[in-house]
C-alpha cells in the first residue's frame, strides 16, 4: 500500500495522477473506492496500490483519506 496526493485530475476524461513522492502514477476515476468523480480534486491525500497498466504502472484500489476529503 502506498500513500500520495492527487496532483492532477481531468473530470471530463475521468483520469488523473497521484504523486507518491517519487513519481506521478496514472489512475482512472473508477479505481477510487470511496468517492464519486465530483469529489476528486487536486491535493487530496490517498492510499493506493500499484498494478501494471497498458502504458506502465497505474494506481488501483484508491481510498481517499477521510480527514482530507471533507
Amino acid at each position: 500500500m502506498f500513500t500520495g496526493k492527487i496532483v492532477r485530475f481531468n473530470k471530463q476524461r475521468g483520469f488523473g495522477f497521484i504523486n507518491n513522492g517519487d513519481s506521478d502514477i496514472f489512475f482512472f476515476a473508477d479505481s477510487i473506492l470511496n468517492r464519486e468523480d465530483f469529489y476528486i480534486q487536486e491535493g487530496l491525500e490517498a492510499d493506493f496500490e500499484v498494478a501494471p497498466g497498458y502504458k506502465g504502472p497505474q494506481a488501483v484500489n484508491i481510498t481517499i483519506k477521510e480527514s482530507e476529503a471533507e
